[in-house]
């Protein structure tokens, strides 16, 4: 502060402050929150909100493989097309809690959802659309209440969206293709694979703040073929002799016969 300076009406006077350096300092906070003790109940259970919904890629866009990434959840790895799976259904296996798969009780809106085996819902090929549809969806590992039931596992609880008072939706459209993959070992041309999938989803209001609907399609279209080696027996073991004719014949029956002498190393089929 500076005292003694007069002013006069029109005057002017100069006024020189100088200004010294001051301190930088930084501070750093880091702040975190700690899990809520849930004294209401005791089970244990993850949520798999909207935004991992839709930000994490999925292969198949099946919603239910989300699932994997809460504590206690395992995918268990069987190929789509074996006969037992087909007895079973196709959906994602999940073992929840070391739970056998075909123990656990998937619900959308509180219904449940599992196929005729009790098993994980999913089409032929092994997924379960939807991923626009579904809000959010819980993961109940273990110690629920008897209102959920119907399994020993584990349980997969969903709610699906629901319209407000704007008007919002997407569309989308996704491929993979043959020509997007690289040949494995066995390959001599790469086997076709085609895959679309494509939907939209919309919602809005009907009565405003009362009444709202929300509505999603989806489809997907595959055609895919694998490639892969099948051993038979040589000429030798089906009695073929050098000039192909049969040198063993079949008690009771004509003999073995191999007119061409060939020997087929690799099939292709699907």
């Amino acid at each position: 502060m500076q005292t003694g300076f007069t002013l006069t009406v029109g005057g002017s006077q100069a006024l020189n402050i100088s200004l010294k350096i001051g301190h930088a300092t930084e501070r750093v906070e880091v702040t975190a929150t700690a899990p809520d003790v849930q004294l209401a109940s005791s089970t244990l259970s993850a949520e798999v909100d909207s935004t991992t919904e839709r930000e994490l890629p999925l292969n198949g866009r099946d919603w239910t493989q989300l699932a994997t990434l809460q504590p206690g959840v395992t995918g268990v790895r069987v190929e789509a097309g074996s006969s037992n799976r087909g007895n079973r259904g196709y959906g994602t296996l999940l073992s929840i809690s070391g739970h056998q798969p075909y123990e656990n009780n998937y619900r959308i809106n509180g219904i449940s959802i599992n196929d005729y085996s009790n098993g994980s819902p999913g089409s032929s090929l092994g997924v379960n659309l939807g991923v626009d549809a579904v809000q959010e969806f819980s993961v109940l590992i273990g110690n629920y209440s008897a209102e959920y039931g119907r399994a020993s596992g584990g349980v997969i609880n969903g709610i699906t969206k629901s319209g407000t008072n704007q008007f919002h939706g997407d569309a989308y459209y996704f491929m993979r293709d043959k020509v997007l993959d690289a040949r494995n070992f066995f390959d001599t041309t790469l086997p076709p694979f085609h895959r679309d999938q494509f939907g939209v989803a919309g919602g809005g209001p009907i009565k405003k703040n009362k009444t709202f609907i929300f509505a999603d399609y989806e489809g997907i279209r595959q055609r895919k073929s694998d490639t892969f080696s099948n051993s038979v027996p040589s000429a030798a073991a089906r009695g073929i002799g050098p000039n192909g004719q049969p040198t063993v014949a079949i008690a009771g029956g004509s003999p073995l016969r191999d007119p061409a002498n060939q020997v087929p190393l690799r099939i292709r089929t699907r």
